[in-house]
């Protein structure tokens, strides 16, 4: 019996072995902020044959892609991609919330940690940020466990949020883009200063000053967008015109944010990416062991072009095939440096965007702008209305109002000697009767989410709540209806908003479109089962490996 004890045991760490060996050296996934389905699937005839195109021929294209939670936003979506949960489960239920004594929290948002300046050193009089609000294992976590210190795990993106939800708590480096020229720069949570091969090419930061932006394509490729210069574009709000060609501002020391703000809104900016991870790969090594690293990149650009020029302008579509060609030069740099088939890759979105309605593609009659601070400034009126004169607070009753968040001032309603559900009902029952608003439910309370009637609409609800964190009411706009604040915009549970492709390749993963119903969530369980990994809490997800 000994020996049959020990065979076995051979034979299963041998399994084990042949199992964690069949992990390529490398691993590559891709989020392209704000990429709804349409911008892949209607313009795959404009693509080149090495980006878009070779995920389709050479991996699995899923076509049915949609996201569960109901607030689309860059911190849930990239936590949803990092972990293969739901923000019921990860915690990271938006961009920000306000914590039950009143306080706003950002996602990535820490104390105790300082800032690792693009230009070396440490800031030790600065705030900074860190994962620590994410309540469970990432992909990067499983990683570093399964393949211990050796491994190479780095994360980087424009956006703060974006780096760190897919980085985990334990990477060998996250990357983001500082709020002015756009340096890249880290926190102390990550080590004492960033990499001497970042500080040195963020010298690097002004090549773009003055350079124009034109079109990509021939002219024929945008006439299936809106009119260039459409009324409804804000490149004014980045310094950028609305027309194509623009020239990028000069780079002047006395205005870094003004600069960083239209090389982020620009495709400078994922090319700026792209060239960091270009070095990562090349100075970290990545790929080049026996032992498997993991590289995670978020190209923001599309995300800001969108929001200043609308996701059917020129600007979006001339991002998108740039972005076609960035997605291209990568694949090429992995053949060459790792091994074409030596290397999986992922790509997905963190959330789509809806369309402005005042767009000739949108049905005549569909859709509208909310002016989000009158109608919260008249919800307040309304509320305070019948309050006895005495009891009156000065503070507002709704200290948020957008899509989808609305959010009560406890403290407000407690001085006016009123009930929170009362008053939240009353505000909810209002905000049901304006226009372009399809329906407000309550999400005080896990009952209240329970409660709610619209069998989709309590799903997405339900996904995105985590006591404490979550909204007290969630605001559902009718179609095409979104804030007048930006040109596009997401957050909602509509479709254009769910829906985003994902594209698998390499490995076993095998290749053709795939109708098969899923969500960015089955991304980090199809890796991770994919190389061997264990997770310490189930996943929300669920593996798409054939």
């Amino acid at each position: 019996m000994n020996h049959l004890n020990t065979i076995l045991t051979l034979l299963a760490l041998l399994a084990c072995g042949v199992y964690a060996q069949s992990a390529p050296p490398l691993t590559v996934v891709v989020v392209i902020d704000q990429l709804p389905i349409t911008l892949i699937a209607d313009n795959m005839d404009l693509f080149s044959d090495g980006g878009f195109k070779r995920l389709d021929s050479d991996g699995v294209f899923f076509t049915e892609c949609r996201y569960r939670h109901g607030v689309l936003e860059t911190g849930p979506g990239h936590a949803t991609i990092a972990t293969g949960c739901d923000p019921k489960t990860h915690g990271i239920v938006g961009n920000g919330w306000r914590n039950p004594d009143g306080s706003n929290e950002y996602c990535v948002q820490c104390d105790g940690v300082h800032p690792l300046p693009s230009t070396g050193g440490a800031n030790v009089a600065g705030t900074s940020h860190c994962p620590e609000n994410i309540l469970v294992d990432g992909l990067s976590d499983a990683w570093r466990s399964k393949f211990g210190t050796e491994a190479g795990i780095w994360s980087m993106s424009l956006k703060d949020r974006a780096a760190i939800a897919m980085g985990g708590k334990n990477p060998t480096g996250v990357l983001w883009a500082n709020g002015l020229e756009g340096g890249f720069e880290s926190s102390s949570y990550y080590g004492v200063s960033i990499p001497e091969w970042c500080r040195e090419y963020n010298e690097g930061i002004s090549q773009y000053q003055n350079r124009t932006w034109d079109r990509f394509g021939i002219s024929e490729y945008y006439t299936r967008c809106d009119p260039d210069s459409s009324d409804y574009e804000r490149g004014g709000n980045v310094g950028l015109s609305n027309t194509l060609p623009k020239v990028m501002p000069a780079f002047d020391t006395l205005k870094l944010k003004e600069y960083g703000a239209a090389l982020k809104s620009s495709p400078f900016g994922n090319e700026w990416l792209f060239g960091l991870a270009k070095t990562c790969i090349a100075e970290e090594k990545l790929g080049q062991d026996d032992i498997p690293d993991l590289l995670w990149i978020s190209f923001s650009s599309n995300d800001i072009c969108g929001h200043v020029f609308g996701s059917l302008s020129h600007e979006t579509l001339d991002m998108t095939l740039r972005t076609d060609q960035v997605i291209a030069e990568l694949l090429t740099l992995l053949d060459t440096t790792v091994g074409r088939g030596n290397y999986l890759f992922a790509l997905s979105a963190d959330h789509g965007v809806c369309p402005p309605f005042e767009s000739t593609q949108i049905a005549e009659g569909l859709g509208g702008r909310f002016s989000f601070k009158t109608m919260k400034a008249d919800l307040n009126q309304a509320l305070q209305s019948d309050v006895d004169a005495e009891a009156h607070s000065s503070s507002d009753f709704v200290v948020e109002l957008g899509i989808p968040d609305v959010n009560f001032d406890r403290d407000a309603i407690r001085q006016a000697q009123l009930e929170l559900r009362e008053t939240a009902t009353r505000a909810v029952n209002w905000l049901r009767d304006q226009p372009g608003v399809a329906d407000v439910v309550l999400t005080l309370t896990r009952d209240d989410v329970l409660a709610i009637s619209d069998s989709t609409l309590r799903s997405h609800v339900a996904n995105n709540f985590y006591p404490g964190r979550s909204s007290d009411a969630y605001f559902h706009p009718k179609p095409y209806w979104q804030s007048d604040g930006t040109t596009s915009n997401h957050g909602s549970c509509h479709d254009y908003d769910l829906h985003v492709p994902m594209f698998l390749m390499g490995g076993s993963f095998g290749s053709g479109r795939s109708a098969v119903l899923c969500g960015p969530e089955d991304l980090a369980p199809t890796l991770g089962e994919a190389v061997g990994l264990t997770w310490k809490v189930p996943r929300d997800g669920k593996t798409l490996r054939k």
